[in-house]
């Protein structure tokens, strides 16, 4: 058995149609669509996540992995009311990881 990273992304009304780049230590590996779940092996150690839309981010989430565990994650988008606002103010924080 090995290490396991399970990322699901919420299903949401705004960014529906579009993906996030899934970025590991700075390398971007797939692309995740909505309310879809990925699943990466990765060795024991520790690692920073983000993900990316057009100019836009989300924060940087780092974390340590052993082996055999799982981190289970969840990310998604910013309230579509406030998309202006992140867009022009807080443009890496309009995605979210948690």
């Amino acid at each position: 058995m090995s290490s396991v990273l399970e990322l699901k992304r919420t299903s949401q009304y705004a960014n529906k149609l579009r993906t996030y780049k899934v970025y590991l230590n700075g390398v971007i590996h797939e692309k995740i669509a909505d309310g879809q779940t990925m699943r990466y092996e990765l060795e024991p150690g520790n690692y920073e996540l983000y993900l990316s839309i057009d100019w836009c981010g989300s924060n940087r989430y780092s974390f340590c992995i052993q082996e055999n565990e799982t981190i289970q994650l969840k990310c998604g988008g910013v309230n579509s009311l406030l998309t202006l606002y992140y867009i022009i103010f807080d443009r890496n924080n309009y995605l979210y990881i948690k």
